[in-house]
């Protein structure tokens, strides 16, 4: 028997699960798509340690722009804990500090973009994204391309290299 592959998802594709006034219903439907496969097992799942603090930090944003609840919030806060337990595994930092500021520093992002694609690689996963802004990063610099496989959730389940608009 074969494992399925794995993928890795940041904060911003996680929030897009979460039933909140005003996100792209273009988005929100490849998201749930993907958290669709997940389910069904057609990925393992990968994902850092901080993402649960993303996750959280997301909530709260969503709270005091008053797209969601506190009640909402909680519930919502539980439902991505149980999803994190069920079907993720969570990871540690597979580089030293050192190394990894030094690697943020060499492909110009920020240290939680970089853990994330650092686990991509590390579990030769795809990394989806909701940011716009970090596909494009990405996607500009031919040599981080052959690193590791980044796709934008616009586009799920493609995984290629297709013109992102402007």
């Amino acid at each position: 028997m074969t494992l399925p592959p794995w993928t890795v998802t940041d904060a911003s594709v996680s929030a897009l699960w979460l039933k909140v006034r005003g996100e792209d219903p273009n988005l929100v439907r490849h998201a749930k798509m993907l958290y669709r496969d997940i389910v069904e097992g057609r990925y393992r799942v990968a994902l850092p340690f901080h993402w649960r603090l993303e996750i959280a930090g997301v909530i709260r944003n969503f709270v005091a722009a008053k797209k969601m609840g506190l009640t909402e919030a909680r519930k919502a806060m539980r439902w991505m804990a149980t999803f994190a337990l069920e079907h993720c595994v969570i990871c540690e930092l597979t580089v030293g500090w050192d190394q990894l500021i030094a690697t943020a520093n060499a492909w110009g992002f920020n240290l939680y973009d970089t853990i994330y694609l650092l686990l991509a690689q590390r579990v030769g996963g795809i990394f989806w994204t909701a940011d716009l802004r970090l596909y494009r990063q990405w996607h500009s610099r031919e040599d981080l391309r052959r690193i590791v496989m980044v796709g934008w959730i616009g586009y799920y389940p493609q995984t290629g290299i297709p013109l992102v608009p402007p």
